[in-house]
């Protein structure tokens, strides 16, 4: 058992606690900062201060707390499990261990890791024993720590993990990251000479100097009766040579590891003794949030425990054995397939679907109706691929095709200067120019046009970037684009941009509906990441003007890590798309783990927050930390709204009033409503008030328990929804 005290106190956000510039209190000052993996983001990193920057005892100074824009800072991308370590030179009593991490979303995905691990060792090189801990997969853990809501504007909060009554030279950190994490500043201040060593009960496999796997989450996940993926991540130390690596896995008596592979080696090139698996590889290494992904199934046998043990031994380092518990799901049969809302994975390619095993009893009992390609690296020579989505559709299933058209071009023909914007001195842009119309422009429709024939998928999806924010903007500079726009004759370089834009779309709506005919294939829908209505994306690509001939959906994004806010925020986004469209076609990217991981059950509520606010489905970027945990949750999602797709689809927005706290989104098609009543936050004793006047007396139907819960009568009155232990109920009112 950790024992530490958080202090719910917090000081303001460039407030500097009396000893923290005194260096016989805060032992960490001025000391360096080992990382590993390294900080990754490019503003935070400039001037090459990051080893320093966490322990110099400077605060970031923008009055707005963004401080992904300052030196002062440490950041990480999308960085999955994070370590580093201060060395205070000499063993040390210790107090407390803090750090200043931003929260808040300010953009979608900025937030406070969900779990932050405090480590603490005699050397640099470990081993490192746990003596405390902040993680959000333990109720009530923001409010102990007094973690504030983040509500789309930046803060910085300072986690502090007090009462340690430790000693150590050496203390680490290990967190997960999310979208984008930044902290600049850790304390570790001093305490009591009678501090004792941790024992060696909470030995752990932290590390700043080697390498060392790890699971997403703080316990395994495995479908009893479904294969489903396991991923597992890769922290890697520098080497300048390949060095040996075993890693050994054991599981449970009764479980069995029928796929995938780890470091690039496919199980079958494992070595198995009873349930242990050791696989042996060299690498110099490159962190990884896939470094293995294996395909598990099974549950214990009488007597096993429902845990995994691991283990990694690199050269002449070799990592204690650690265990982890196993949280085993059945998923039980979908009473109902969805057949007009769009259940797919989406960033996954067809390949990667073959090699699944038993796939196909895994995507019908999570109630799949779609597979995805990879139209983007799709080879028109790849026989197996295309003889596969022949099986797939053969079998009832749609495919959906992602793309990234004008990207490959780019890729193929990156040293052919006529791509970019020509300048007067002669001089080229690094950018795609808007009015490159040459060869590799035809080529590229044709590549698109091509997987298209070949795969036949109802749906093509891109992810289209082919600028910053900002949009092209070396176009006014351009000798191409300004004789292009005179003879245009279109006023303003806003509306030249817009229209080159809508030009470029058409131009790949024509040669995508020529190979549907060509190959007699279904009907194919066209759309594009974060593509939205009243927006012009990257200031070139109008979607109103090509909603809904020549583009069938809005595709808002969020990545985030499914705290309360963001669960918010994803219907929210929905719930605003969807008011400016005339039905409800949308599918909006979320990513599932790559923004930070989170649990089943919040993924639950996201893909309801995205249903129940008007969507017809949903896209995920990436696929790299799906787990049976969230493969299970969808499952549970899609047997809640298959019976009632036709509201949630054909049905209007119906937003009642709640009476005090909680939140409420619905749609509501005749008499027919769907709601989804929440209180993410606590806020409430249990119970969400909502306000309604039925016209009819109504049933109330729980959809997640396919169980009637009462009825209603007609006319204005408060419904009271008890939630019981859940954040949020799906309610379906029916006469």
């Amino acid at each position: 058992m950790l024992t530490c005290l958080a202090l719910l106190a917090t000081l303001p956000a460039r407030a500097q606690d009396a000893r923290d510039l005194d260096a016989q209190q805060n032992l960490a000052l001025g000391k360096p900062v080992t990382y590993l993996p390294a900080p990754n983001y490019g503003l935070t990193a400039q001037g090459g201060t990051d080893s320093a920057d966490l322990t110099d005892g400077k605060l970031t100074q923008r009055p707005d707390q963004c401080m992904w824009f300052e030196s002062l800072a440490v950041g990480w991308s999308y960085a999955g499990r994070v370590n580093l370590a201060v060395d205070l030179g000499e063993v040390q009593p210790i107090d407390e261990v803090a750090i200043r991490f931003l929260g808040g979303s300010p953009q979608a995905g900025i937030a406070v890791p969900g779990w932050v691990e405090v480590m603490v060792a005699d050397s640099l090189d470990g081993p490192y024993y746990r003596v405390a801990e902040y993680s959000k997969w333990r109720p009530g853990e923001t409010q102990r720590f007094g973690v504030p809501r983040s509500e789309g504007k930046a803060w910085v909060h300072r986690l502090r993990f007090a009462d340690l009554k430790t000693r150590a030279r050496c203390v680490g950190l290990r967190f997960y990251g999310t979208g984008l994490t930044c902290a600049d500043e850790m304390y570790v201040f001093k305490g009591d000479e009678a501090a004792a060593k941790p024992d060696e009960s909470a030995l752990t496999h932290f590390t700043v100097t080697q390498a060392a796997i790890y699971f997403h989450k703080p316990m395994a996940h495995i479908t009893s009766n479904i294969v489903t993926p396991m991923p597992i991540g890769w922290v890697a130390a520098p080497r300048e040579s390949e060095q040996p690596m075993t890693v050994s896995l054991t599981v449970p008596r009764g479980v069995e590891i029928l796929g995938g592979s780890l470091g690039g080696v496919p199980l079958d090139q494992a070595q198995v003794a009873d349930s242990t698996y050791t696989w042996t590889l060299n690498t110099k290494g490159a962190s990884d949030k896939v470094f293995a992904r294996l395909y598990v199934t099974g549950k214990p046998e009488a007597g096993a425990k429902p845990e995994l043990e691991y283990q990694l031994t690199w050269g002449a380092y070799q990592s204690p054995r650690i265990c982890l518990p196993i949280d085993f799901i059945e998923v039980p049969l979908q009473p109902v397939i969805p057949q007009r809302l769009t259940t797919s994975l989406c960033w996954w390619d067809l390949a990667s679907t073959k090699n699944w095993p038993r796939w196909e009893e895994a995507f019908r009992r999570i109630g799949f109706n779609t597979v995805p390609a990879m139209a983007t690296w799709f080879d028109p020579k790849d026989q197996d691929t295309i003889g596969f989505a022949t099986q797939v559709r053969d079998k009832g299933f749609r495919i959906q095709a992602i793309d990234s058209t004008w990207h490959r071009m780019l890729e193929r023909h990156r040293t052919d200067p006529e791509l970019y914007c020509q300048f007067a001195d002669g001089s080229h842009g690094s950018r795609l120019c808007p009015s490159y119309r040459g060869p590799w422009y035809e080529e590229e429709l044709q590549r698109t046009a091509t997987a298209v024939k070949l795969l036949q998928p109802s749906y093509l999806h891109g992810d289209i970037e082919l600028w910053n924010w900002q949009g092209p903007i070396d176009a006014e500079k351009c000798t191409r684009c300004q004789a292009d726009k005179e003879k245009s004759g279109i006023a303003t370089w806003e509306e030249w941009k817009l229209s080159k834009g809508e030009q470029m779309w058409l131009d790949l709506r024509m040669a995508v509906q020529q190979a549907v005919q060509e190959s007699g294939g279904p009907p194919c829908e066209l759309g594009v990441y974060d593509f939205r209505p009243g927006r012009n994306y990257q200031f070139f690509w109008p979607f109103d003007r090509l909603y809904p001939d020549a583009m069938q959906s809005g595709q808002v994004s969020t990545y985030t890590p499914l705290e309360p806010s963001d669960l918010e925020l994803v219907g929210n986004e929905v719930r605003e798309d969807r008011a400016q469209l005339p039905r409800s076609d949308q599918l909006p990217w979320i990513t599932p783990g790559d923004a930070g991981t989170f649990s089943g059950e919040a993924f639950y509520y996201a893909l309801l927050e995205v249903l129940c606010n008007g969507s017809r489905g949903v896209n995920f970027w990436s696929s790299r930390v799906w787990d049976a945990d969230l493969l299970a949750a969808y499952a549970r999602a899609i047997r809640a709204v298959a019976p009632v797709e036709d509201t949630l689809i054909d049905g209007e927005p119906f937003i009642p009033e709640v009476d005090g706290p909680g939140r409420v989104s619905g749609m509501k098609r005749g008499d027919d409503i769907v709601l989804l009543v929440a209180d993410y936050h606590g806020d409430t004793d249990g119970t969400v008030k909502v306000k309604l006047d039925l016209p009819k007396r109504v049933t109330i139907t729980d959809l997640d328990r396919h169980a009637d819960i009462g009825n209603v009568e007609a006319g204005p009155q408060v419904l009271s929804v008890k939630l019981d232990s859940a954040a949020a109920k799906v309610l379906l009112l029916k006469p």
